[in-house]
């Protein structure tokens, strides 16, 4: 089993096929995804997502956010 808090790290792992097997807020408010497979496997197809384009898109729409949020607080 392979967890991550990462949203973005979990569609990514969706589109490559890894199965959802859970998702849920836990007690601290904090996102939860849960893949079912080799963890090893799952893992490596996570640090794929962190060495891509699709990773670096993600950090400027989260940058993108911050700036919007900054002017309009």
């Amino acid at each position: 089993m392979f967890r991550t808090n990462d949203l973005a790290t979990a569609a990514f792992l969706i589109t490559k096929g890894c199965e959802l097997c859970n998702a849920y807020v836990n007690k601290n408010k904090i996102y939860v995804f849960e893949f079912a497979g080799d963890e090893e496997k799952i893992r490596k197809i996570a640090i794929e997502y962190i060495n891509s384009d699709c990773a670096l898109f993600d950090a400027q729409v989260k940058n993108l956010k911050k700036i919007l949020s900054l002017k309009y607080t």
